[in-house]
């Protein structure tokens, strides 16, 4: 029998990949684990690069500090920091890397990332990924600026120089949450886009179901904006089971939460319900505040639409102190559209005309087109009950030039054309008026429940 061959530190780090990939052959593979289990070295190092691959999974910003970035980088590079490399400051961490391309446009931000290897740092993009996010709940248009530039830095990557799966993996995540910021700046085909390209890094990268997951939850929620309710469900129960197997309790649990969402918006606030119970079951309420501030937000709503408003009535002074303590802008508009909804529940209309004008115009200045259509909606309907034609006839012109530019369903777009066909009549009868709010109330139940929090902002 042939001995088999030994392999020296360097060879063992240059096969890292191909054994992660398991890739090698059986001859190989023997030779690779021999060294491993003999040089205590070697083995931390593949330790150490499996930990590098798991926390490319994690979108947290806290978890990411400068010496793990510098860590990541180096072990990425194919090198392990030299004692004095570790002891010392770093002097170019992914914040300070961010701080700097944030002194530039978005263009040149992007020119920079393409043409500079300064920045073609897998720490950069994953802190570019994660503020993106976090922006993508109060300011839509920064954050898409922001994960565009995580994308570019993904794509500047070598995957002839870094490990080729972790590339394509980065690359993949990344794209999906370009997808989800479009989705929420109402780009619907933008965010298709996107998300076929995260879906095509996917299939060559690692494989990972982890980011598979992350990649459906994400995904149903665009889903759901263009009403495909079962496929998004599908896709959520798909990401909760493989989060279970992983054992990620918080990813799990999140999944859960947009899935009630996803119920809520398809009507089925029974089992909505039963969905929130599932999520925040399994979220951190100290680390996680904002799932439970989303929880506690979308009760309401479902609650709301199940004419069950003495239970609204009781839980929302605490929803509302929740809001205000850690709510973001946009959380905080949202809750204030469902104080609107609540207040044309009980008849106070001026109320409500005043609490939907002025998220009307906050979706507007935040360019999120898909909200502001939604909430003009509800204000048509309190011009309606209030018998003030003219202004409906306005915002009915306005409302079916947005719905239109969107290509949200026939059966709304039809309803609103009747609509501003209808308020051309100037002698407006009873009966038309019925139908009229008939028509307004099919496009509001067409379109989607509007002052719901999607987990995925």
């Amino acid at each position: 029998m042939r001995a088999r061959e030994s392999v020296t530190c360097p060879q063992f780090r240059d096969a890292v990949t191909e054994y992660l990939e398991d890739a090698q052959s059986r001859g190989d593979r023997e030779s690779f684990e021999s060294h491993k289990d003999s040089c205590g070295s070697c083995q931390d190092f593949l330790n150490e690069i499996v930990d590098c691959i798991e926390g490319l999974g994690r979108l947290r910003v806290d978890d990411l500090t400068p010496e793990r970035e510098a860590e990541l980088v180096a072990l990425l590079d194919g090198r392990e920091p030299a004692e004095e490399e570790r002891d010392r400051p770093v002097e170019t961490p992914a914040e300070e890397l961010l701080r700097e391309l944030m002194t530039h446009s978005p263009e040149q931000r992007v020119i920079l990332v393409e043409n500079s290897e300064r920045f073609k740092s897998v720490g950069l993009c994953q802190l570019a990924l994660a503020r993106g996010y976090e922006l993508g709940a109060h300011d839509p248009s920064e954050a898409d600026s922001m994960i565009a530039m995580g994308v570019a830095i993904a794509e500047s990557l070598d995957a002839e120089c870094y490990p080729r799966g972790i590339v394509f993996d980065l690359r993949a995540r990344s794209y999906a949450h370009l997808g989800n910021v479009r989705r929420i700046r109402s780009d619907l085909v933008g965010s298709e886009t996107a998300f076929r390209i995260a879906r095509e890094n996917w299939v060559v990268g690692t494989g990972s179901r982890k980011d598979e997951a992350i990649i459906c939850d994400l995904e149903a929620a665009l889903l759901s904006e263009k009403r495909k309710f079962y496929a998004a469900i599908t896709m959520l129960n798909g990401a909760i089971e493989r989060f279970a197997i992983e054992g990620e309790k918080y990813l799990e649990g999140r999944a859960w939460l947009s899935k009630a969402y996803t119920l809520g918006a398809h009507g089925e606030f029974g089992e909505a319900i039963e969905a929130l119970k599932r999520g925040i079951g399994l979220v951190d309420s100290e680390n996680e505040p904002r799932l439970v501030l989303v929880a506690k937000h979308n009760l309401l709503v479902f609650l709301r639409e199940e004419g069950r408003l003495q239970e609204v009535e009781v839980l929302c002074p605490e929803a509302r102190e929740f809001h205000i303590r850690l709510g973001n802008a946009v959380d905080l508009t949202r809750f204030k559209w469902l104080e609107g909804q609540i207040a044309v529940d009980t008849d106070r209309l001026s109320e409500a005309e005043t609490l939907f004008l002025e998220v009307k115009q906050f979706f507007v200045d935040k360019e999120m087109a898909h909200d502001a259509a939604l909430v003009s909606l509800d204000l048509a309907l309190v011009y309606l009950r209030q018998g003030r034609v003219a202004d409906l006839k306005a915002l009915a012109a306005e409302m079916l030039t947005i719905f239109r530019s969107l290509r949200v369903h026939q059966e709304t777009l039809a309803a609103l054309a009747f609509c501003r066909k209808s308020l051309e009549v100037e002698q407006m009868t009873v009966g038309l008026l019925r139908e009229l709010a008939s028509c307004l109330e099919t496009a509001r139940e067409r379109a989607r429940f509007g002052a719901g929090m999607s987990v995925a902002e």
